[in-house]
C-alpha cells in the first residue's frame, strides 16, 4: 500500500530546506561576513549565510520599516536578499531544467521560480530567527541521524558527501533543519499521535481508496513482428510461435523456451512479467490473460507487437484492504498531517509578526 505512505508538506519542506533552501556561493558568503553589520543598510545588503540564523546578525529581532535598498529583492526583519543573488539562483535552476521547459513557457517558468525562491528565503529567515530566539540547538547525534535520513532518500549508488557538495549543503544547513523540526514539535506540544477513533474515521471516510484491483501473474513468449515483414516472413513467424507452443504442450519447460526464443526482454526471467492489472497491456493480451485458467497455456495471441504464448501463474481478486493492514500507515499520515497544519499556523504567525518588504521586480 505504498500510495498511502504519504509525505507531509512539512517533511517535503524540510528536505528542500536541507538540500537547496538558499545556498549562496562562497565568494558571496565571504563578502557578507567581511562587511560591518552595525547599520540597517549593511544588514539589508547582506546575503543570508546557509546554516547561520539571521538573528545572529546585528539586525534587530523586528527591524523598523525603513526604505528597502534598490538592490534588494526582499528583506525579512532587516536581513535582505540581493537581487543579484536571487537572479543567480534562478539562472542555475533554469539551466538545470532548460531541456524540459518549452520555449514559449520559459518566461512564465522563470517568473514562478523567482517567486518561489523569494518565498523560500523569507521562510528560511523567519525560521532561523525563531529557533535562535527560542535557543533551540541540535546535537551531533541528531545531525548524524538527519544525514542518515538524507542518505536513505538518495539513490544507493550516490555518495552522501558528493550529493551534499553538489547541492552546496553544509553541516550547518542540516543542523538548522534539525532545529526547525524541534521547533515544529514544540508547536504541536507533543499531541500529534492520532487516536484509534481518528484512524477509524479516516479509514471509513476513505474506504474506496483502500481497494486493490484484480491482477494476474503472467509469463509469455513473444515472436515480434515488424511493419516491414512481407507475407513470407509473417508466415514463418506464425509457424515459429505455433511450433514453440507445441514444444511446451509436449512437456518442454516454459521458462527455458522463453529464454532461448522470446523477443521480449522478459526472456531473461523466463518470460515472467510479474503481476499485471487491467489497462497495463494491449487489449488482446489483457483479454487472454484475464480469461485463461491458471497454469493453462493459452492459444497464440496476436497483438500489434507480435505473437504471444501466455501462461497465467496466479490470480489475485479485487478486494478491500482491512483496517488492520493499513492502520500503521494511516496513523503515520494523520501524524504528519497534524505536523503540517502546525507548521502552517506557525508560519502564518511568524509572517504576521515580522517586517517583510519586497523590492521592485
Amino acid at each position: 500500500m505504498n500510495k498511502f505512505l504519504f509525505k507531509s508538506a512539512l517533511a517535503i519542506f524540510m528536505l528542500a530546506l536541507v538540500v537547496s533552501a538558499f545556498a549562496c556561493n562562497k565568494k558571496e558568503e565571504a563578502a557578507s561576513k567581511s562587511e560591518p553589520a552595525a547599520s540597517q543598510s549593511t544588514a539589508a545588503e547582506s546575503i543570508l549565510i546557509p546554516g547561520k540564523p539571521a538573528a545572529e546578525t546585528t539586525a534587530p529581532a523586528i527591524a523598523p520599516a525603513q526604505p528597502l535598498p534598490s538592490d534588494a529583492a526582499v528583506s525579512v526583519d532587516g536581513v535582505a536578499l540581493k537581487k543579484v543573488a536571487l537572479e543567480k539562483r534562478v539562472q542555475a535552476q533554469m539551466k538545470l531544467y532548460q531541456d524540459k521547459i518549452p520555449a514559449d513557457r520559459k518566461k512564465e517558468v522563470r517568473a514562478g521560480l523567482k517567486k518561489q525562491l523569494t518565498e523560500d528565503f523569507v521562510m528560511r529567515t523567519l525560521l532561523a530567527n525563531e529557533v535562535k530566539r527560542k535557543n533551540i540547538s541540535a546535537t551531533d547525534k541528531e545531525i548524524s541521524a538527519a544525514m542518515e535520513q538524507i542518505k536513505a532518500s538518495i539513490p544507493p549508488d550516490k555518495n552522501l558527501n558528493e550529493f551534499l557538495k553538489e547541492n552546496n549543503v553544509s553541516r550547518d544547513d542540516i543542523a538548522l533543519g534539525v532545529r526547525i523540526q524541534k521547533l515544529v514539535a514544540m508547536e504541536t506540544g507533543g499531541k500529534i499521535k492520532p487516536t484509534d477513533k481518528e484512524i477509524g474515521k479516516f479509514y471509513t471516510d476513505n474506504k474506496n481508496k483502500f481497494t486493490t484491483e484484480e491482477s494476474v501473474h503472467v509469463r509469455h513468449i513473444l515472436v515480434a513482428m515488424d511493419a516491414k515483414d512481407d507475407e513470407k516472413v509473417k508466415a514463418e513467424k506464425k509457424a515459429k510461435i505455433e511450433g514453440l507452443r507445441k514444444q511446451i504442450m509436449g512437456g518442454a519447460d516454459f521458462a527455458e523456451v522463453a529464454k532461448n526464443n522470446s523477443d521480449c526482454p522478459s526472456k531473461e526471467n523466463g518470460g515472467d512479467l510479474g503481476e499485471i492489472k487491467k489497462g497495463q497491456t494491449v487489449k488482446p493480451f489483457e483479454d487472454a490473460a484475464f480469461s485463461q485458467e491458471i497454469k493453462a497455456v493459452g492459444p497464440v495471441v496476436s497483438t500489434e507487437f507480435g505473437h504471444h504464448i501466455i501462461q497465467v501463474l496466479g490470480r489475485t481478486p479485487a478486494h478491500t484492504v482491512s483496517l488492520g493492514e493499513v492502520k500503521e500507515q494511516i496513523s503515520l499520515y494523520l501524524e504528519q498531517q497534524k505536523q503540517a497544519e502546525a507548521f502552517s499556523k506557525m508560519m502564518a504567525r511568524l509572517k504576521k509578526n515580522a517586517v517583510i518588504q519586497y523590492g521592485n521586480p
